[in-house]
């Protein structure tokens, strides 16, 4: 199976800056042909508290960042499919930046994070694009980036839409995901997006990653059964809107948070170690067999590993 979003990259820089590979070296036996052998792999920036406070003070140079993570990647994990992405481009200084980042490898982004960046807003920000987020869209998409939808709040929302439907227009072909977010109607958490935005998708036949992490599913201490339940009903519902072909699997797994940075972490409904497994076990229930292989892989294989 692909994961569509998993924080693998800063995993890796993380463990650099500390000069201790330990957690690597476990989630090499997490990520193989019988468990996950795909992943978008992110590198996340929050905001420039947040990210003082991650990174102990150290300079924030996004190129170096990303270089340094990709190179521990291809040394950690040779043999595993990727797309390579950044999650909060707050600290891309400009649109040559990202001309150079391409260069390395970089194919996906979330222009924001939580908070609002030079480029736009967050989920918790208002504002949408501004001027200079416009013209960073743009070049993205001439560039073939993928543009990532997860975390933007409305208004950014709507007018990265706008920009995806004038570059349709110019047969540009933007290749467009929302890596993981659940579905508003069903949860009202912030990070979810609503039904009517699922639709202003559909004519660009996105993938959208429905993510298994239970804070975007509830609010209450509820039992993993129940919650496995509620997953299942999330990538149902968004079937129902954009049919089996736009649908993929996302764990945003937040495991490394607590062991690495010790955060607190909501409860996790699938061990990553059983990740396949356990997805597998919960859709073949209601799917047939080539109907859960588009889910778990081919959708997302389609959309952006082909061409990598």
């Amino acid at each position: 199976m692909i994961d569509m979003h998993y924080d693998l990259l800063s995993v890796l820089y993380y463990c650099y800056l500390r000069n201790d590979f330990r957690y690597v070296k476990e989630l090499q036996g997490y990520f193989n042909d019988k468990n996950v052998h795909g992943l978008v792999a992110n590198l996340y920036f929050m905001s420039e508290e947040e990210m003082q406070r991650e990174m102990k003070g150290r300079k924030i140079d996004v190129v170096e960042m990303f270089k340094l993570s990709t190179e521990l990647f291809r040394k950690y994990f040779p043999n595993l499919d990727v797309v390579f992405s950044i999650e909060g481009c707050d600290f891309i200084k400009n649109i040559d930046e990202l001309r150079k980042l391409h260069e390395l490898g970089l194919r996906s982004i979330l222009l924001v994070w939580n908070n609002k960046n030079k480029y736009g807003g967050g989920t918790y920000a208002t504002g949408g694009l501004t001027e200079e987020g416009k013209k960073f869209i743009w070049e993205a998409i001439s560039l073939g980036i993928a543009i990532d939808l997860s975390h933007m709040n409305r208004e950014t929302f709507e007018d990265t839409v706008s920009i995806l439907k004038d570059a349709k227009n110019k047969s540009l072909n933007p290749k467009v995901i929302v890596s993981h977010s659940n579905v508003y109607e069903l949860f009202n958490h912030p990070r979810n997006i609503t039904d009517e935005q699922i639709k202003m998708l559909k004519e660009f036949k996105p993938v959208m990653g429905l993510v298994s992490y239970s804070m975007f599913m509830t609010d209450k201490d509820e039992e993993i059964e129940v919650l496995k339940d509620k997953y299942l009903n999330h990538i149902k519902h968004v079937i129902d809107i954009l049919g089996i072909d736009c649908v993929g699997i996302s764990s945003d797994d937040m495991e490394y948070d607590s062991i690495l940075l010790g955060n607190p972490v909501e409860k996790i409904i699938f061990p990553y170690k059983l990740l396949k497994r356990e997805i597998y076990n919960l859709l073949i229930k209601e799917f047939t067999e080539e109907e859960v292989n588009k889910i778990m892989e081919l959708n997302i294989k389609n959309k952006l590993f082909e061409e990598v």
